[in-house]
């Protein structure tokens, strides 16, 4: 049960801290709401549907704890009593709590049906469902793996499976009846990543057991029977996750619109987590071949060294697998609109791969320098060779890859790829992060000089402490120099800074003043009438007073010469 607690501390936490963001986030981004939209009812609804989360985990908890201890009520010789009470208080509080707020919701959406298409409800029910959905795959996954392992059967974990998971299925029901169809679009697509990340885990871990035990087969003298329980646990992982991911995405996500969070979802989880995972593996692969040739070696055998394959094989296939698939589902790029979500892959891609290649081309000039300075190119310089060879492979085929897409678009629409609010981003971070990097490098090397030079050690082991600076220095300065020039480019495209545009005048008069502007400007014009009765006031107080007490829902106030005037508008 400690765990118990612990679970709950954190889902309260949780939901208290993403309930603040969006109440804070919606007051200040609120503008002109009606009376019934107002503060107070955000207030009431924020804590409301709060506390119903709070109550919903405690009673979940409590009913698991009640049902196991009456499961093993004829098994065990003595009773967790502390347990069975904890349960109880559980029970007693949070079922009546909840229901309670719970039929008094019900009663707010018949009188108020706005309620109910509100986004307070909304992220109680996306907090419910993932939240119980989570519980639910864990459960099962643990439940499910313990059973084909080694056929132990853990009542807690079943019973914890069956409540929450009848927690989501009630939640579920519930939704479909009575939530916006489009705000809870962010519940199916936190559902699809769920069960999309827990299915390539899965995945992993069954093809990495799967190679395993065919790799100590191949290779090794005795067989090794250790990887079968992953292998079972891998499979059950994926067979979790792919129900989860079938349900929520092949049956509910991903034929609904395609707004921001959908291609959040499809771009920056599906097609870039599966980019960036293959790249894991790939390099992992190209690196063990390289170090296994021109590095240092650890081990003694290929057999013990190359035994990284499987992890590194498995990664690669699934994140080609999951690279390929979201990238069908979006289609041909050419035969789409371009919207800042894309922008942001092929830019974070790029900037991967601008980082990778970078550190490829640091680290060789680094070795080079390090060899001119009279140090052995030892068996560590081939590791760090290896490395940057590895990063230069990898690094440089996925920035052109991405930059050059890049380029396509600025050069079919110049305009709107050159201000988007991406490319910004990225060429400012670019342009302060290496002029950060070349200012302490510079620091760094004139140091070293300066001390050696002063202590009358200057020579070929001064040239091998500043090989890493000075590497540094000539791949940022190589970097900036390039997207200077682009930066440059994209000024002499971008659209000059216009002077403000007159687009309305206010006239409080006739309608041959407002005519007669209106057809000299060809400028919107909003005309008021003011009435005869003008009141006059002396002091600020006067005029105070004089608003105080006037009836009319808009007044015009002229202060002149220390005098004011107060007009009260007609219309």
């Amino acid at each position: 049960m400690e765990a118990a607690f612990a679970i709950i501390i954190s889902l309260i936490q949780l939901a208290v801290f993403i309930g603040l963001i969006v109440f804070v986030v919606k007051l200040i981004t609120k503008r002109g709401a009606s009376s019934a939209e107002g503060s107070g009812v955000s207030i009431r609804r924020f804590f409301q549907y709060l506390i119903m989360l709070v109550m919903l985990t405690v009673a979940a908890f409590g009913v698991i704890g009640l049902i196991d201890a009456v499961a093993s009520a004829g098994t065990q010789a003595t009773r967790d009593t502390a347990a069975i009470a904890r349960s109880v208080a559980f029970v007693v509080v949070g079922l009546p709590v909840y229901a309670g707020l719970a039929l008094y919701t019900r009663r707010r959406f018949a009188t108020d049906p706005v309620e109910a298409r509100g986004s307070a409800w909304a992220f109680y029910l996306t907090v419910a469902l993932i939240g119980s959905l989570i519980a639910t795959m864990s459960f099962v996954m643990a439940f499910a793996g313990d059973l084909l392992g080694d056929g132990d059967v853990d009542r807690t974990v079943l019973i914890s499976s069956l409540v929450w998971g009848g927690v989501w299925a009630s939640h579920w029901w519930v939704a479909g009846r009575t939530a916006d169809s489009d705000r809870m679009q962010v519940h199916l697509v936190l559902g699809s990543a769920a069960g999309l990340l827990t299915l390539s885990l899965g995945a992993g871990a069954a093809i990495t057991a799967a190679l395993s035990e065919a790799y100590d087969a191949l290779l090794t003298v005795t067989s090794v029977d250790m990887g079968v329980e992953d292998l079972v646990r891998g499979i059950v992982i994926f067979g979790v996750g792919a129900l989860v991911w079938v349900f929520y995405w092949i049956g509910h996500t991903r034929a609904t619109a395609r707004t921001l969070t959908w291609l959040t979802y499809v771009l920056l989880v599906g097609v870039l987590g599966g980019v960036v995972t293959a790249v894991v593996g790939a390099g992992a692969i190209l690196f063990g071949v390289l170090d296994w040739f021109i590095g240092d070696v650890d081990t003694a055998t290929a057999t013990a060294h190359f035994a990284f394959l499987p992890g590194a094989i498995a990664a690669l296939a699934v994140g080609t697998a999951l690279w390929a698939y979201h990238r069908s589902v979006l289609g041909d790029p050419r035969r789409r609109a371009r919207t800042e979500i894309e922008r942001v892959y092929d830019y974070l891609l790029a900037a991967a791969g601008l980082l990778l290649a970078a550190g490829g081309l640091t680290t060789l000039i680094a070795v080079a320098l390090d060899a001119l300075g009279g140090r052995e190119v030892a068996s560590s310089s081939g590791s760090a060779s290896a490395i940057a060879i590895t990063l230069l492979a990898i690094g440089v085929p996925l920035w052109w890859r991405h930059w050059s897409t890049i380029r396509r678009f600025r050069a079919a629409d110049p305009q709107e790829e050159v201000e988007s609010v991406t490319r910004r981003v990225y060429l400012f971070l670019l342009f302060g992060i290496t002029g950060l990097v070349a200012v302490i490098d510079l620091l760094v090397l004139v140091f070293i000089v300066v001390e050696d030079l002063l202590e009358g050690t200057l020579g070929a082991a001064t040239v091998s402490a500043i090989a890493v600076p000075v590497s540094l220095l000539i791949t940022a300065g190589a970097v900036a120099w390039y997207h200077f020039a682009v930066f440059r480019e994209d000024r002499s495209v971008a659209p000059e800074e216009k002077a403000p545009v007159l687009r309305e005048i206010i006239v409080v008069g006739g309608d041959e003043v407002v005519a007669a502007i209106a057809s000299g400007t060809g400028v919107r014009v909003v005309q008021f009438r003011v009435t005869d009765q003008a009141t006059e006031a002396a002091t600020l107080d006067d005029v105070l007073g004089v608003l105080a007490t006037e009836p009319r829902e808009r007044i015009v106030v002229v202060a002149e010469d220390g005098r004011f005037r107060i007009l009260p508008i007609v219309n």
